[in-house]
């Protein structure tokens, strides 16, 4: 090879080729651009996007406050669970109380046992009386009572956002 003959590249114009040469420094250079643009759409993607920035951040959930139905529909001295909405309905003769079904010490679900007349852990072993107070187990503070109103239409209406004492119950 003579001193003026050229070494010839893959990316030369007099070929009609691409309009630079692809080296390691071209090629990381474009690689490192195609990144840095990929990142910007995502996150332009997903600000804008379905579900993005424009979209409202609600929660779907139920309402705190529903109604569980009339008093005559609850047996007397009674314990009746509605899963779905973690409470326990409490008749004891005209009273009734709202307790929550959430154990206090690991967040189980508490079950009523008919044998013993009260409220058992399944998981950890907490006990609680018929009125939600602990007795014995790990638990450290009582089960959450509810409010519970009667309705103009004569139904029971709970509301879980509102917290009452232990002794609060509604007299029907």
């Amino acid at each position: 090879m003579g001193p003026k003959e050229k070494k010839e590249s893959c990316g030369s114009e007099k070929e009609g080729g691409i309009w630079f040469t692809i080296s390691r420094r071209n090629f990381l250079t474009l690689a490192g651009w195609a990144l840095f643009f990929a990142a910007i759409g995502a996150y332009l993607g997903e600000l804008f996007g379905y579900k993005g920035f424009f979209y409202p951040k609600v929660l779907f959930e139920p309402s705190p406050k529903f109604a569980v139905g009339e008093p005559k529909d609850f047996l007397p001295d009674s314990v009746t669970t509605l899963k779905s909405r973690k409470i326990f309905v409490v008749r004891d003769g005209d009273s009734f109380k709202a307790i929550s079904v959430v154990c206090q010490h690991l967040g189980c679900a508490v079950e009523f046992s008919k044998e013993k007349n009260i409220f058992e852990c399944p998981c950890h072993g907490s006990k609680y009386y018929r009125n939600g107070v602990n007795f014995a187990g790990p638990a450290p503070r009582p089960l959450d009572h509810f409010q519970m109103v009667l309705d103009d239409n004569g139904r029971l209406v709970i509301d879980t956002s509102v917290k009452v004492p232990l002794e609060t119950e509604l007299i029907v």
